[in-house]
């Protein structure tokens, strides 16, 4: 509890003088809100612990899932901008959740229309983290110490952070409770130094994408 005391103190003075020094509606990195060992470095420990107010929703996209996976964290809102949110989504979660071993990034966006999901997914990968490094479909992302999960619908884009294994087919199955919903054109698994793996899923049931051949074959 102590290190998610000193993390969370850190985070809030980060993110105040960045709200203080740069404009409001400036697009930051998750790598400016992710939980990493370097975050640590030259704090305080003799700091005075903050009040943290959990912000739990009673209704959430992520809800179900979370409890299930993460029912010991605490919710808090993002209020930051962040790269897909410049494409226009009609509906959007942003949330950081912590519990005493972990911190969870997880975003869900819902667009109109397959173009604009497609278009914010695109766009983000072409100019991915603080180096705005640029990635295709079926690129391997550079190695990180944190897993990440995209899952690209239709009309949803999500996005899952932590340091844990994500546990991607369980968390479909509780997202999407019926097999026949089960229906994502990208899988993008990105698990910390390891082998990035692109899928796509079809009714519950997960194909990986080895070749251009099978990024060809699922219709974008």
């Amino acid at each position: 509890m102590k290190l998610f005391t000193i993390f969370f103190t850190a985070f809030t003075l980060t993110w105040l003088v960045s709200c203080s020094d740069n404009d409001a509606d400036k697009t930051i990195s998750l790598e400016d809100i992710s939980h990493t060992s370097d975050k640590f470095d030259h704090i305080d420990d003799d700091k005075k612990e903050v009040e943290i107010k959990d912000e739990k929703p009673k209704k959430a996209y992520f809800l179900t899932a979370f409890d299930s996976l993460y029912k010991d964290a605490s919710w808090f809102v993002l209020d930051s901008l962040l790269f897909p949110d410049r494409f226009g989504p009609s509906k959007m979660e942003k949330w950081y959740l912590f519990n005493q071993k972990d911190s969870i990034v997880a975003l869900h966006y819902e667009f109109k229309d397959s173009l604009r999901t497609k278009n914010a997914f695109f766009n983000w990968i072409d100019c991915y983290g603080p180096k705005c490094t640029s990635y295709q479909v079926g690129s391997q992302f550079k190695k990180q110490s944190r897993n990440s999960l995209f899952l690209i619908g239709v009309n949803h884009l999500i996005y899952l952070e932590s340091q844990a294994p994500i546990k991607t087919e369980e968390l479909i199955g509780i997202l999407n409770e019926k097999e026949k919903d089960r229906n994502w054109i990208y899988v993008l698994e990105i698990p910390g130094r390891k082998k990035t793996r692109w899928s796509t899923m079809k009714e519950g049931e997960l194909t990986e994408l080895k070749g251009r051949q099978d990024v060809k074959a699922s219709g974008l």
